[in-house]
């Protein structure tokens, strides 16, 4: 979803903070206005200023009264629309429904066609080729730089293409071979069209050479299911348990079953007019089948096919043998009783009219049938789910009479899914009585929508990546609660999102005391009105209540109780707005004898369907001040033309623009001393008027988009300090993104560092490779991993990215100047599955970068990483809000010891790179490919391919060069530099070209001895 939820308020006071001021205080235009370079690099960052997608389609669904998809949010499987009501509607599907074609997204066609030397579809999300005829692989299926392909012992003849099927015609003596294309995946089978074709010796045992990369291809025990699983166990490709079946007609499946349909294509021969049809994996219905025994080596797929049945007379050719593969983007299955150990895997293994899902018992076999669909739920992570349903299309009933059919919430799913090996019924989710499908008895083909809410809000709230459905009739024995359904359902889901918990609490005038309220002693103001105030946001946007209590401290539970309970209704954008309430001194005065003078409050924010916390939190302390009738209230006044007040939402500047801001006396006519501070409480700054009592001027930069406030004081003649006034006001987005590695917007890489102390320092670079003096973030960064490469916010700066002492992966988000605070981090989370595991302990990463965004996804902000654990290399694809999705095992063994480095797009070919320095001192380069699917893109794999690396050092051994880094081009050529230490504590300024490094420059002299990281 969207991203927004990063965005947040700078709150308390961080390490290094008054280096930080001094930055901001002493800033100029030359200093930070964008350059020509970052003009070039202009992505079209949304302005915080600038509405989201999701914005944008709720205010047209509002305006035309109809949903409106939010194009930004369109998956494989998905699509998001905004509803009239101010909610969203979710729409997952079971399988891919459309695919990236050319960087645009295309609907799924099967339909094959001859492309670069190779048959494929036209649009499928599998990555499958066939023959074209000649001694070429059969079929190759690629995935992740991962591929299985199975090749025909002799040369194939030219295949006859029709739709999505390719047929290579009498493979033997009246024996087609056919393979067919899926949405992702392929089906293969042997079409034996006669009983003379049956005895020829070659079907005894079909040896189908086999080549695999990256993948061992192994049989389950129990059913036979075949899976290529890569080094980390995960399977890419799988299959259903191998079966033959005749074309014999079924004796008893339903009372009045249709026509067979019929189609020569496969059987090439007019004879085969009236014969079922032979599609692989959509054969027409036949009652007699067998099991073809699977023998895997290491070049060769056997097939054996039953014998008994070739041989029988009762057989009806043709006979036809599989199996079909699949990939991991399509997952259902069917359970059958007859056969309790086969497995039905994405709808293969029956031999029948369609690849539907059965449920129910019916009297042909006497079999009983339950079947399971795996949908995709990330989608789901962290919203308010208001309602859902699982719709299904019932394609088939035994009779027009209705019988109850049940979706049930179960376990996970798998190739090795049989009867005997059942997932867990969890929770009977909704009963329907319903029939259809049996046009010859007067019923059609007919939605059927199941309450699904409970399931989506599970699996919501605990972040599952997928969630499993089942259906099982409710009556087991009943012939008439057999039903078929379409293999491909949708997940309907209308959800909100909750509003964040209101921030940046505080009054005006200011009560701030620099630390966060609730747990600190109250300031106090004079005789005035004291205005509540909070920053709020909604991820969806729109109009927010904010509640605010208040009461006599201590006595929230005691009378006088509540003093104050009031609203006010704000038009929230996803990245917030002030909202501030009143409290008339009136009332503050009528309760001081109860109060002593001492008040607390909270604030909470309400949608249309929810609330969000209190803050501060349920039993915690108030937000505190003091008010003082007997003293006048007279803090200074603020007024600026770049930044104008925003606590009505209006918007000023870009940040990184400076800005003058007036500040006046507010009416005391003996000021001499005005102390001010950006962002930061108390004010310490200072600026004397001309005269007492007059105005000042100062100039303030602020780095970041989005809320800031200004605090000021003013002292008159004896000393006495004025109540603080509070000015916030709001900065727009920059609008572009920064250059890779420069973290402060001058145009020039920076970087990070972890010192002998465990502080995390930032160096800001300065001309030819140089760096400025160390600006000390924070202590506590001993044994982290730290890496920035790429914008995960949606600021336009890039963020930083860390593995902490705790073990645990943060995202720490940069201010714009460079400085990150632990107030503003947030854990990078990951989906789980639904026993609650999640893909990997970030406690076992070994070493970790960054790498931009892989995938070139301009709808939003993420960062992809790399990381080394164990001794792998994996790829984890950055996710929207803060997530990171299944990682890919990309380099299978021998990175437990090397060191990888970033450096993005260094040979200038448009593709991210990685350097990798062994232990042997080699640091070689990594040439990224780019996907040919997805301008802009890589593919992860070509990061770990050996075949792509060249060496671009040598002599760079961990005592040599203890530390390299890669954040960006220091000498204005184009190219990305590397940064190193060497052995005796130095920093060197490494040139870079495209296929080699250049000679070190030397641009500081020691105290690197013992630093712990670099990014």
């Amino acid at each position: 979803m969207s991203d927004t939820r990063f965005r947040q308020l700078t709150r308390g006071r961080s390490p290094g903070g008054r280096a930080l001021a001094a930055v901001l205080a002493l800033a100029t235009v030359s200093a930070i206005a964008p350059t020509a370079a970052q003009a070039k690099a202009q992505v079209g960052a949304a302005s915080d200023s600038a509405p989201t997608a999701e914005e944008r389609a709720l205010e047209a669904a509002a305006e035309s009264g109809k949903a409106v998809e939010v194009r930004e949010l369109r998956s494989e499987t998905s699509e998001v629309h905004a509803t009239p009501d101010g909610t969203f509607r979710l729409t997952q599907h079971a399988q891919p429904v459309r695919v990236r074609k050319n960087g645009r997204w295309a609907p799924v066609d099967t339909t094959l066609a001859q492309v670069d030397g190779r048959v494929a579809a036209r649009a499928a999300a599998g990555d499958v080729t066939f023959s074209p005829g000649g001694t070429g692989p059969l079929v190759t299926f690629k995935e992740n730089g991962r591929e299985l392909s199975l090749s025909w012992p002799k040369p194939l003849p030219r295949p006859v293409l029709e739709g999505n099927v390719a047929r290579y015609p009498e493979v033997l003596p009246d024996v087609d071979l056919a393979v067919a294309a899926d949405v992702d995946g392929f089906s293969q089978v042997l079409v034996v069209k006669t009983a003379e074709a049956a005895r020829h010796p070659q079907l005894a045992k079909i040896d189908f050479g086999l080549r695999t990369k990256g993948l061992s291809l192994s049989a389950d025990p129990d059913s036979g299911a075949l899976s290529a699983k890569d080094p980390s166990g995960k399977a890419l490709f799988t299959t259903s348990t191998a079966r033959m079946w005749d074309s014999s007609r079924p004796t008893d499946t339903t009372p009045k079953s249709p026509a067979a349909r019929t189609s020569p294509a496969l059987t090439g021969s007019p004879a085969a007019a009236g014969r079922p049809e032979a599609t692989p994996g959509d054969l027409e219905a036949g009652s007699r089948g067998a099991p073809v025994k699977v023998e895997v080596s290491r070049d060769s797929l056997a097939l054996s096919p039953d014998r008994a049945l070739l041989g029988d007379r009762r057989t009806t050719f043709p006979v036809f043998i599989d199996p079909r593969f699949s990939g991991s983007r399509e997952a259902w299955t069917t359970a059958y009783k007859p056969y309790p150990n086969n497995s039905y895997w994405n709808g293969t293994g029956w031999g029948s009219s369609a690849k539907d899902a059965r449920v129910g018992y019916e009297s042909a076999t006497r079999g009983t049938a339950r079947s399971f669909f795996r949908m995709n739920a990330k989608g789901l992570a962290g919203v308010q789910v208001l309602d859902a349903q699982f719709n299904i299309k019932l394609t088939h009933s035994w009779s027009c009479s209705a019988r109850p059919v049940e979706l049930w919430l179960t376990g996970a799913i798998s190739s090795a899914t049989t009867w005997n090996k059942q997932p867990s019924w969890s929770t009977k989710l909704d009963t329907l009585n319903v029939a259809g499908g049996n046009e010859s008895v007067g019923c059609a083909d007919r939605g059927v929508d199941f309450k699904a809410t409970e399931a989506a809000r599970r699996a919501a709230a605990n972040k599952w990546s997928n969630v499993t459905f089942g259906l099982r009739a409710s009556n087991e024995s009943d012939t008439f609660g057999w039903k078929r359904f379409a293999p491909n359902p949708t997940l309907i889901v209308e959800y909100n999102r909750t509003p964040k918990d209101p921030w940046n609490l505080d009054t005006v005038p200011s009560t701030h005391n620099g630390t966060d309220c609730g747990y600190s002693s109250q300031v106090w103001v004079g005789n005035t009105d004291v205005k509540l105030s909070a920053y709020v946001s909604d991820p969806d946007g729109g109009n927010v209540r904010v509640q605010f209590h208040l009461w006599a401290t201590g006595k929230r539970y005691d009378p006088p109780g509540l003093l104050f309970d009031k609203s006010v209704t704000v038009s929230s954008k996803s990245t917030g707005t002030y909202a501030q309430i009143t409290v008339p001194k009136t009332l503050l005065q009528q309760h001081l004898a109860a109060s002593g003078g001492r008040y607390s409050w909270k604030a909470r924010a309400h949608d249309a369907h929810s609330s969000s916390d209190w803050t501060p939190t349920l039993g915690a302390p108030g937000c505190q001040f003091g008010f003082d009738p007997n003293r006048p209230s007279k803090p200074p006044t603020v007024t600026s033309v770049q930044y104008p007040d925003g606590s009505d939402g209006t918007m000023g500047a870009p940040a990184r623009t400076p800005g003058t801001f007036t500040i006046g006396s507010g009416g005391i006519s003996d000021v001499v001393e005005y102390r001010y501070e950006l962002d930061r409480y108390p004010p310490t700054r200072k600026a004397v008027p001309g005269s007492p009592g007059g105005s000042v001027q100062v100039s303030l930069t602020p780095a970041s988009a989005g809320p800031h406030t200004l605090y000021v004081q003013s002292v008159d003649r004896a000393g006495n300090v004025s109540d603080t006034q509070r000015y916030t006001f709001l900065a727009e987005s920059i609008g572009i993104r920064d250059k890779p590695g420069d973290l402060n917007g001058d145009g020039t890489p920076d970087f990070y560092s972890v010192d002998p102390g465990g502080e995390l320092r930032l160096h800001r670079g300065e001309s030819a490779g140089r760096m400025a003096p160390p600006v000390n973030v924070g202590p506590g960064w001993s044994g982290a991993l730290i890496t920035q490469r790429g914008d995960w916010t949606g600021s336009g700066y890039s963020d930083l990215v860390a593995r902490r002492p705790d073990g645990k992966l943060w995202l720490y988000p940069n201010d714009g100047l460079g400085m990150v605070k632990e107030a503003t981090r947030r854990e990078v989370s990951q989906f789980v599955d639904e026993d609650g595991d999640a893909y990997f302990d970030p406690a076992s990463i070994r070493d970790l970068v960054a790498v931009g965004d892989l995938s070139a996804r301009t709808e939003s902000a993420v960062v992809d990483l790399l990381a080394v654990i164990g001794d792998q290399l994996w790829f984890l694809p950055g996710y929207t809000d803060g997530y990171v999705d299944e990682p890919v095992l990309i380099g299978d063994g021998g990175w437990r010891d090397r060191t990888l480095v970033s450096p993005g797009d260094l040979d200038g070919d448009g593709a991210t790179d990685l350097l990798v320095r062994e232990p042997g001192g080699d640091l070689w380069l990594y040439r990224g490919q780019a996907d040919p699917e997805n301008a802009g893109a890589t593919l992860p794999a070509s990061l770990a391919d050996p075949a792509n690396r060249v060496r671009y050092a040598t002599g760079w051994t961990p005592a040599a060069r203890p530390l390299i880094t890669a954040p960006g081009d220091g000498t204005g050529d184009g190219i990305t530099d590397l940064w190193a230490t060497d052995g005796g504590g130095r920093l060197l300024h490494v040139p870079g070209t495209a296929s080699a490094a250049g000679t070190p420059v030397e641009v500081e002299t020691s105290g690197w001895q013992g630093v712990r990281a670099v990014s």
